[in-house]
């Protein structure tokens, strides 16, 4: 009876702990994400004050270091999506943000501007409802060199060898990546979007 009740309180215990770890990654990650947003939007501020100051000289002086990694904030309204942009796609910053695969194109120029994120119920659920996103529906990129929106014209599943959806383009186009479904992670959704 007692090793019962021992296993019964040690199960309880182990279920807290489990539940209390995702939580508090989900809330760190939270955190670094909100970090991220404030850092880039304070260095677009910073940049703002420097060019309306006509008298001072900047040749000399470096721009200030984005924190965190973020290169841009990415905004789908349909999904209620604001996060922000950092460079790479390993396991760390997809952690905290959404990721630009390194040698694909820029945002607002010509070229395939490529970005991945996770779907999950722990961290990262930033492309959680990437599959709500239909066309005609609007994505604003925000950088340092201005803002731009695209409008997705398509969304499909691929296998995960199928990386052609990278493949530059001529035109400005804006490409995201996610696992579906979620959870089992066996494919890959796709949603396509165009500079308007």
């Amino acid at each position: 009876m007692k090793a019962k009740k021992y296993i019964g309180i040690s199960l309880i215990i182990i279920g807290v702990s489990i539940i209390t770890a995702a939580l508090g990654m989900k809330y760190w990650a939270y955190k670094r994400q909100q970090a991220m947003i404030n850092a880039f939007q304070k260095t677009i501020q910073q940049a703002d004050t420097k060019d309306s100051s006509s008298e001072e000289k900047s040749s000399d002086k470096k721009p200030p270091a984005l924190n965190q990694g973020a290169i841009g904030i990415m905004i789908i309204p349909k999904i209620n999506l604001n996060v922000a942009i950092g460079e790479g796609v390993d396991m760390d910053t997809l952690k905290y943000a959404v990721g630009h695969f390194p040698g694909t194109g820029q945002p607002g120029k010509p070229g395939n501007f490529c970005v991945a994120g996770h779907r999950s119920y722990t961290y990262s659920e930033y492309f959680n409802r990437l599959n709500e996103v239909t066309s005609g529906d609007e994505i604003i990129i925000k950088t340092k060199k201005g803002e731009y929106k695209y409008k997705v014209y398509n969304s499909f599943v691929v296998e995960p060898s199928q990386v052609s959806v990278l493949n530059p383009t001529k035109d400005a186009e804006l490409t995201l990546v996610t696992c579906t479904p979620i959870r089992v992670a066996s494919h890959r959704l796709i949603v396509k979007a165009r500079l308007e």
